[in-house]
């Protein structure tokens, strides 16, 4: 883990996230190889990638790879509800595509298992002995998650739970500003290993993410998704 945790430090992870429920466009794990190796080749440390593309961009990069799979219930996918590989079957999965890691859902939210969060994560560890990224949305979420067992805690659901601080509508255009308090609050209560992500969109936003105390960053749409990139610029001039 150790090791782990050396590689990101104070590096950019790209998040190349394509499938049915996002990015759809390029939800083939072909684009998603193509596009993380020209991330890596510009200096990327990691790829944060959904399982439908874990195998083919572990097989194409020397870097780590860090999976997710969303789990929408029945509806919830016009809502965008969803939670971040929330049993331990979506992880066995994860790492049976060869993950190096896998991130979790670690909100208060309704649970889709019959554990606790941390009934979960110490199975994570127990049966998988993987690196853990546990996605959070408040910073009692974010201690706890931690204070359980999670080797890093993601600030990736900040502003989308309702209860969160600032809580944005789902689909809100433009990003507002990140949540940097987020971060230095988790550091001030004990969090070490902080993944900033969520509405980061340049490498000032990135340089303030780690000024203000994560250990790494993760990037997505602002890379890896052309639609959005061209909705704003073209929302930016007007037209």
């Amino acid at each position: 883990m150790e090791k782990m945790l050396e590689k990101l430090k104070g590096g950019l992870i790209v998040s190349c996230y394509a499938g049915p429920d996002f990015n759809a466009e390029m939800g083939v794990p072909q684009t998603m190889v193509c596009v993380a190796k020209s991330c890596i080749a510009g200096g990327a440390r990691a790829i944060r990638t959904n399982w439908e593309n874990v195998a083919a961009v572990k097989a194409a990069v020397d870097v780590p790879v860090i999976g997710l799979k969303k789990i929408y219930r029945s509806g919830d996918m016009i809502t965008g509800d969803f939670r971040i590989t929330p049993t331990l079957k979506e992880v066995e999965e994860l790492v049976k595509a060869g993950a190096d890691g896998v991130a979790v859902d670690g909100t208060i939210r309704d649970r889709y298992d019959d554990k606790t969060l941390e009934q979960f994560i110490r199975a994570i560890k127990q049966e998988f002995g993987t690196f853990v990224i546990a996605d959070i949305s408040t910073v009692e979420e974010g201690v706890a998650a931690w204070n359980y067992g999670a080797d890093m805690v993601g600030t990736t659901l900040s502003g989308y739970t309702p209860y969160s601080k600032n809580p944005l509508p789902f689909g809100t255009l433009p990003s507002p500003e990140p949540d940097y308090e987020i971060i230095r609050e988790l550091r001030a209560a004990g969090v070490e290993h902080i993944v900033a992500e969520g509405r980061i969109t340049n490498g000032e936003k990135m340089k303030k993410a780690l000024e203000a105390g994560a250990h790494s960053v993760v990037i997505g749409t602002s890379i890896t998704e052309p639609r959005k990139i061209v909705k704003t610029i073209l929302m930016d001039a007007g037209l």
